[in-house]
């Protein structure tokens, strides 16, 4: 696909090269770490269109002192406490797979939508696991924060369309181009790592929205990685003409990247 960087070598292929003099766009950034007395109130700092809301954490009446309790709206966010690192295991207690840090490879901090919990384990989308399966991370409030986001992106592969919903509400629409025969564009429940605008290859537009998505049809002699994203494009528009990507007028990515944090959903569905 045209941004896809699962490599940590070759990290999103020609937008990794493209990116080394870019500045990457971070929608949630983080203030200074509250003291380990005080609840997890602004870091990292959401923009007020971003979506994204910070919890209170857990207390010793409502939990165990070193559980993270997740809001009760929108969809669940955890990120990496800066300083600190967070194991990703295979399942709840199981093998560990990564070490997360505060910042993921392209610089932005490390935001995990959450998808599922058991106990105090949340099962996260990743780019590590592979399409449809979660990795697990232990929710201990002293290595993770919790928040919500109430952004959320659907994909209708049939209709080649793209629409932005706050709240559950649709308040973007609009036509893009998917992945070809071959090199479909994978369906599934996925989330947004990282977002950059500015300073890119021409193929990939104004900007571009990193999902945990994957490809694992990968074309022959491709040596971009296997990641998937949502990015610009001066090319037609509602064709299936990609290597699995999304392509987006550039006016609409852009509209992504102000409005849409790290661990928002992301849903592709045919």
């Amino acid at each position: 696909m045209d941004v896809k960087g699962a490599s940590r070598t070759i990290a999103l292929g020609a937008l990794a090269l493209a990116l080394v003099a870019a500045a990457v766009v971070l929608i949630l950034r983080g203030g200074s770490e509250p003291a380990p007395s005080t609840t997890a109130a602004d870091e990292p700092r959401p923009k007020a269109t971003s979506g994204a809301q910070p919890t209170r954490a857990a207390s010793r009446r409502d939990a165990p002192d070193r559980v993270l309790v997740l809001p009760d709206r929108g969809s669940p966010i955890v990120w990496v406490r800066r300083g600190h690192r967070v194991t990703l295991h295979r399942a709840p207690g199981g093998p560990p797979i990564e070490t997360l840090r505060e910042e993921t490879e392209f610089g932005s901090r490390t935001i995990l939508s959450v998808f599922e919990t058991r106990g105090e384990w949340a099962g996260v989308p990743n780019p590590n696991t592979g399409n449809g399966t979660l990795g697990w991370v232990r929710l201990d409030r002293r290595h993770l924060k919790a928040g919500y986001t109430l952004r959320e992106i659907v994909v209708d592969l049939s209709e080649r369309r793209a629409q932005l919903l706050i709240e559950g509400d649709v308040v973007r629409t609009f036509t893009v181009s998917i992945g070809s025969p071959g090199t479909t564009t994978p369906t599934g429940r996925f989330a947004v790592t990282d977002t950059f605008r500015g300073g890119l290859n021409r193929a990939y537009g104004c900007c571009a929205v990193a999902l945990t998505a994957e490809q694992p049809n990968l074309p022959s002699g491709w040596l971009g990685g296997s990641r998937i994203a949502i990015h610009g494009t001066a090319g037609p528009l509602g064709e299936a003409i990609s290597s699995g990507c999304v392509r987006a007028a550039d006016r609409d990515v852009s509209a992504l990247v102000d409005e849409v944090p790290p661990g928002a959903p992301v849903v592709v569905r045919q």
